[in-house]
Parts: C-alpha cells; sequence; structure tokens
C-alpha cells in the first residue's frame, strides 16, 4: 500500500520541524513522527506514545494528566520547559479527515533547590522559564464526521480542555502552522526568536469554515505565508 501524498508531506513538514527545534536547542526531548495505515485507503501520521493521549480527556486535574503524558512520553515534542506537543494526523486517501494539535504546558516548575546551576546559568531557559505565569492548555481539532455547524466546527480551538469551549477555526493547521502558533505566542521573546527559524511551508489545508461560523468571532489561518 503507498500512503497518500499529503501524508507523507506531513511527515516530512513535522520531521523538519523537529530537527529545527532541536538545533537551536528549544525541544528537550522528541519522537519522531511515523506514518501507518489503519486500513486500504486510511493512513496516519502519529508518534510513539500516542495510544495514551486519551487520559488528557479523563476527568482528573491537569497536574496529573501533565504527568501521565510526560512520563509516558506521550509527545511529539517535550520543549525546555516542559511543555508538551502533540501532533497527529489521519488521511482517507488525499482527503485529511481529522487532526488533533495540542500544547500542554508543564503545570509547575523545577525548584531553585534542586538545579540551581540551571537556574544561574541556562540563560535560555531562564528567558522562557521566568515569562510563565499559569499552565494553560490549548488544543487545535478537526474532525469532518463530527462537524454540525456553528455547535461543532469542523476545525476548532478548545483552551483549557474545556468541554464546550470551540472557537471556529477558519481551515485544518498544518504541523509549520501548529508549531508557529505555539512559539510565536508562549516562547518568542526579545532575545530569542525560534519562529524565523522555522523551515518553510510545504503544504496548506483548504478553507473548512461555515458562512454562520465566520458571522462569529473565530480564528483564521494564513492561506499562505506572507
Amino acid at each position: 500500500m503507498k500512503p497518500p501524498n499529503k501524508a507523507v508531506t506531513i511527515k516530512r513538514d513535522l520531521e523538519g520541524l523537529l530537527t529545527s527545534l532541536i538545533e537551536c536547542g528549544i525541544a528537550d526531548d522528541q519522537n519522531f513522527p511515523v506514518l501507518r495505515p489503519a486500513s486500504n485507503i486510511v493512513w496516519e501520521v502519529t508518534f510513539a506514545g500516542a495510544e495514551h493521549v486519551s487520559i488528557a480527556m479523563g476527568d482528573i486535574d491537569y497536574a496529573t494528566i501533565y504527568k501521565e503524558l510526560s512520563e509516558k512520553r506521550s509527545y511529539t515534542a517535550k520543549l525546555i520547559d516542559g511543555g508538551l506537543l502533540q501532533l497527529m494526523y489521519r488521511f482517507e486517501g488525499e482527503r485529511l479527515v481529522r487532526h488533533r494539535l495540542a500544547y500542554y504546558p508543564s503545570p509547575e516548575l523545577r525548584p531553585f533547590q534542586e538545579d540551581p546551576e540551571l537556574y544561574l546559568h541556562d540563560e535560555l531557559f531562564l528567558d522562557i522559564v521566568f515569562r510563565r505565569i499559569f499552565p494553560f492548555p490549548l488544543r487545535f481539532d478537526f474532525d469532518e464526521t463530527a462537524a454540525r455547524d456553528v455547535v461543532h466546527p469542523m476545525c476548532h480551538l478548545t483552551l483549557g480542555d474545556v468541554k464546550g469551549c470551540r472557537i471556529p477555526v477558519s481551515a485544518p493547521l498544518t504541523p509549520r502552522w501548529f508549531v508557529d502558533f505555539v512559539l510565536r505566542n508562549f516562547y518568542l521573546t526579545d532575545k530569542y526568536d525560534f519562529v524565523s527559524k522555522l523551515p518553510n511551508h510545504r503544504l496548506y489545508f483548504d478553507s473548512t469554515i461555515t458562512a454562520n461560523e465566520r458571522c462569529l468571532i473565530h480564528m483564521v489561518v494564513p492561506m499562505e505565508a506572507c
């Protein structure tokens, strides 16, 4: 079975992004993407440990969720301050049918007494970590089968894992756009710019937002790099 071209491109996009995160020192650990068939026509771009992502859906406190995901290495990348990135895509042929793109920040910082040398000498760590205020998970979901106009946008943003929070998003996100979003909003500092070092965009997804959803406050995914 030959995997769909778009699935292959997504995998390559992710590989390039992870390499970039490692080279610039923002990634602390990672699981490189794997491309595997779920049926004759269904392919998934996922990672080792993805079978544990359902932990985040349980009715348990955030610190426990984070601890379980971190210990089971259920992430695409673990960032320098403990933030976890999860990127998963599902294709039927060349058609994207689902994606889960999540960011789970660390709920606590390492005590100073535990490793004072790290705080005193690791300038990059300090510059990022000292800007943290409150851990706030977020997730971009895309699911064409579960879509309901306005009530459950095909692509939406959930903040804080709040079940009823589904902010409409204009289109599915590529790995490049998701990583750009997280780095730009949570890791960009006056001294460190990780976004400019990311690889170029490889592909874009078509708009999926409905006319009614456009009438609401929503997020727009650019259709091309500016």
